[in-house]
């Protein structure tokens, strides 16, 4: 339309010559009076006509690309995404088992049902990471320190604080170097340790998967079993349900919602939680302590009982089988080792706050009589029964942390089977009934031992070995990492040794 009724007069003028355009431009641009006002208004209209005519020309051209863009949203779950892998990456099991080679090209069918760490939420920030890292870590670690600091004759406080520095740095270093591991390697497969595994090329990636699956799974149980105990003493005189309805109920709410998840967005306002009931524990442990005084702890005393709480604070700070997924996890402007580094340290040393105050106030408060569940030595008074209620807000908030990694390692056990979504959610809902069901017919004493065992070799094997043997064999990090990892993977494998056999001895005592 706008061509329809302005270009004959353009072309009219042009074939007038230039004398005769001009002529006719100054008979345009003369203002008029009477008549000359209809032929402004018809200019005018004939304007407008055209705006009008370019206005429905660009709608028409948006409309066709809003058709274009439906139709090629409405046919994209049967559209295939093309990409270039990687070098080695159609190696991984995880991306084969998704993913057919085509040339030069792969193609992946069904993406979104790959087990992946990020999820469609935007990621976790580094203090949001340094808060999950303590929930992790607290709950299992910070009630047995004071009997572990009194048991043989003791441990003096300043060998202790440098165990506690010691411990909570290897932990920070190591899951650095999980993280640049993880950076080198695939992110199309599921967030387990033994993806490090497969980046070094060493067997048995497989057997990483069951170690890591075994030992999560065994604390899942200790956990439960813990909870359990503790909200039905808490609970049976009010309400009068019996120890299997209690943990029936924490199973379905809120165990399941936060469990059973892609992804760790939900954990990070569950993990406040646990860090307040841990914050409560450990100040009410450190008040009792205070009030008895500090001064008649030991100073330097080094002894058989030093071995013992080394072997206590190792499983203490283990939280590796959730090395990549909190690497993966962060935001992707966060994503970098370095950011994690900090954060993951962040958490440590709040992680080492909380186990001083624990350690220390409760071995002021009770010296060698202390427990290795340290709050049974208090009473039944109301803010024994309060860092009760708190220690079991922590471990269910824990709980679905640890669950975390028996999910990954089981994804990466199986990536083949796992890769489509129902079966996956398949797979972890029957893994949490499982874990239930034992922990209803298990207390705490009776699966006490057995998570000790697991604790000192396969918790140390995945926190100590399995990242300190990748390293070593990495081409892709430095030549101090690859040093300190094989050094970390010869301590790691003594400690298992050692701390086997001494928990195997001393358990007798307790």
């Amino acid at each position: 339309p706008a061509r329809a009724t302005c270009r004959p007069r353009l072309s009219l003028v042009r074939r007038r010559g230039r004398g005769r355009a001009d002529e006719s431009r100054s008979k345009l641009s003369a203002p008029r009076t009477g008549g000359g006002r209809e032929g402004s208004r018809a200019r005018s209209r004939r304007a407008r006509r055209c705006r009008r005519a370019a206005e429905l020309t660009v709608m028409s051209r948006c409309f066709v690309l809003i058709c274009f863009a439906a139709a090629a949203r409405a046919r994209a779950p049967s559209l295939t995404l093309r990409a270039t892998p990687r070098r080695g990456e159609l190696d991984d099991p995880a991306v084969r088992g998704a993913a057919s080679a085509r040339g030069g090209d792969y193609v992946v069918r069904g993406a979104a049902s790959l087990p992946r760490g990020g999820g469609k939420h935007k990621g976790i920030a580094p203090r949001e990471l340094a808060t999950i890292v303590v929930a992790d870590l607290a709950p299992h670690g910070m009630l047995p320190l004071a009997w572990a600091f009194g048991v043989k004759r003791g441990t003096g406080w300043v060998p202790a604080t440098g165990l506690v520095v010691a411990f909570a740095s290897a932990s920070a270093y190591t899951l650095f170097l999980s993280a640049k591991l993880a950076e080198t390697g695939s992110r199309r497969a599921a967030p387990a340790l033994s993806e490090l595994w497969r980046g070094a090329k060493l067997p048995l990636p497989r057997a990483v998967d069951a170690t890591v699956a075994t030992l999560c799974g065994g604390c899942c149980v200790f956990y439960a079993a813990f909870a359990a105990d503790l909200f039905h003493a808490l609970v049976k005189g009010s309400l009068g349900w019996s120890r299997a309805e209690v943990l029936a109920a924490l199973t379905a709410a809120p165990l399941a919602p936060l469990c059973l998840g892609d992804d760790l967005s939900a954990l990070k306002y569950s993990s406040l939680a646990g860090l307040a009931g841990i914050a409560y524990t450990a100040a009410f442990i450190a008040r009792n302590g205070a009030a008895n005084g500090f001064a008649a702890l030991p100073v330097w005393r080094v002894g058989p009982g030093t071995l013992v709480l080394a072997n206590t604070l190792v499983v203490a700070f283990l939280c590796h089988y959730n090395a990549v997924q909190y690497y993966r996890e962060l935001a992707r402007k966060f994503r970098n080792p370095r950011t994690y580094a900090r954060a993951v340290s962040a958490g440590a040393a709040l992680t080492a706050l909380v186990f001083g105050c624990t350690l220390f106030g409760g071995a002021a408060a009770f010296g060698g009589d202390a427990m290795p569940n340290v709050l049974n030595n208090f009473g039944t008074g109301p803010g024994a029964t309060l860092a009760r209620l708190g220690t079991g807000v922590a471990i269910l908030s824990g709980f679905p942390l640890m669950f975390a990694g028996l999910k990954a390692a089981l994804d990466g056990a199986a990536p083949g089977w796992t890769a489509v979504k129902w079966r996956r959610r398949l797979t972890h809902a029957g893994a949490l009934a499982a874990v239930a069901s034992v922990a209803a017919n298990a207390s705490e004493e009776d699966v006490g031992l057995i998570i000790e065992v697991l604790g000192s070799t396969l918790g140390v094997a995945a926190a100590y070995v399995v990242p300190g043997l990748c390293a070593a064999r990495s081409e892709k990090i430095g030549r101090f990492h690859r040093n300190a990892g094989a050094a970390l993977a010869a301590a790691g494998g003594l400690l298992c040794f050692g701390g086997t056999a001494l928990t195997l001895k001393t358990h007798g005592g307790h």
